[in-house]
């Protein structure tokens, strides 16, 4: 619908103009939507060189240095391929995605039938994806650490999208390369802002030759956010997240985008002067100096106040000064486990944003029109 809204938006501006000024307005508009441009995103670059397209993933573990340079081709296009370019044919026909972030993504686009194999089918939300597991269409290959060579080459897949990470397992990757199957190291979860994360649908979109959509869905997305941001009123909300774990409590770094979407609806976050763009391990002794009073409690990731006080007692502190004001990221969730905060909540950070401003109101009467978020039980 919002990509829908898009075009007629588009369509009345080229209308709108004076006759002098139409063809350059036309031209104008029509180039900043075709021609990929990055705007928060910090993990990828697009380059164009003679009408060949060149994807460049960005190592955020290695300075933001190159790591991979893709050569995009369509057919007919011909190219001498550099040291170390990887070279792929779009659109490309056969795709295997780690992580169930991508399939927001490529379901937006219209390619889920592009999808030959998933990693887990318990850790999937999407009901398309499930029917398609569900009827043979999709076959679960398991993780991408323990890479199954033999099903994989069975699938013939033009392209891999794994998780980018410290440690990507550089066995794996030469195996893959032997048989020609390219793997695209996808460091979404390193970028910084939620429309960072939001912006790797460009990446599909150059994947699937689908630039414009591609732009028209991000651009909405960033449109609908920003607003959201302009119009959020300052809150009262002091935010704590997430539960130890092993002895250890993680909570979001200051500069990642979780503490972008606090900032952004205007709530407090003790931490979001810190620099770490992950997760910061600290104790609980830690935790309770920094915030002693929290009035709202995000992602601890257990279903009641109940089981809260039996894994620590010492939570009863925030159960108290939060008033039970405690919620869960779980509302769209399926019974295997699958959660579509992970896939939606990854490409619609203006969804996730609304959440937020909503959480922040401090106003219990409007837990109900949460779209991700749920209040845990007593």
């Amino acid at each position: 619908m919002k990509l829908f809204l898009s075009i007629i938006a588009i369509f009345f501006v080229f209308q709108s103009c004076e006759p002098k000024q139409k063809e350059t307005k036309k031209e104008d508009t029509l180039k900043s939507i075709i021609q990929t441009e990055i705007d928060y995103a910090t993990c990828f670059e697009i380059e164009e060189d003679k009408g060949i397209k060149k994807l460049i993933i960005k190592n955020p573990f290695n300075n933001y240095s190159k790591q991979q340079v893709f050569i995009l081709l369509k057919k007919n296009q011909l190219y001498s391929a550099k040291n170390n370019e990887i070279v792929i044919t779009v659109p490309i026909q056969k795709i295997i995605p780690f992580s169930t972030s991508y399939l927001s993504m490529i379901d937006t686009l219209g390619e889920l039938n592009s999808i030959v194999s998933v990693e887990n089918k318990n850790y999937i939300y999407n009901p398309k994806v499930l029917k398609k597991i569900k009827t043979g269409g999709i076959k679960e290959i398991g993780s991408f650490n323990t890479l199954n060579i033999e099903k994989i080459i069975l699938q013939a897949p033009n392209l891999i999208v794994s998780v980018g990470n410290a440690g990507t397992p550089i066995k794996q990757i030469q195996k893959l390369e032997q048989f020609n199957i390219p793997n695209l190291n996808n460091y979404d979860w390193k970028e910084t802002h939620p429309l960072g994360k939001a912006e790797w649908v460009k990446v599909f979109g150059l994947l699937y030759d689908k630039e414009l959509e591609a732009n028209l869905i991000f651009n909405s997305i960033k449109e609908n956010y920003n607003q959201l941001k302009k119009n959020a009123p300052k809150s009262e909300a002091k935010v704590l997240f997430s539960t130890m774990y092993n002895g250890t409590w993680y909570i979001p770094g200051g500069n990642s985008y979780v503490a972008q979407f606090v900032k952004d609806a205007k709530g407090t976050y003790p931490w979001i002067n810190n620099t770490e763009t992950g997760s910061l391990p600290l104790s609980f002794e830690t935790i309770a100096a920094k915030i002693p009073s929290p009035n709202i409690w995000l992602n601890p990731n257990l279903k009641t106040q109940k089981e809260l006080l039996a894994s620590d007692a010492r939570y009863q502190n925030y159960i108290s000064s939060t008033k039970g004001f405690i919620f869960n990221n779980d509302k769209r969730t399926t019974k295997m486990g699958g959660n579509d905060y992970y896939e939606k909540g990854t490409l619609r950070a203006d969804l996730v944003l609304k959440d937020y401003i909503t959480l922040f109101s401090l106003d219990i009467k409007q837990k109900d029109s949460l779209y991700f978020f749920t209040k845990i039980k007593p």
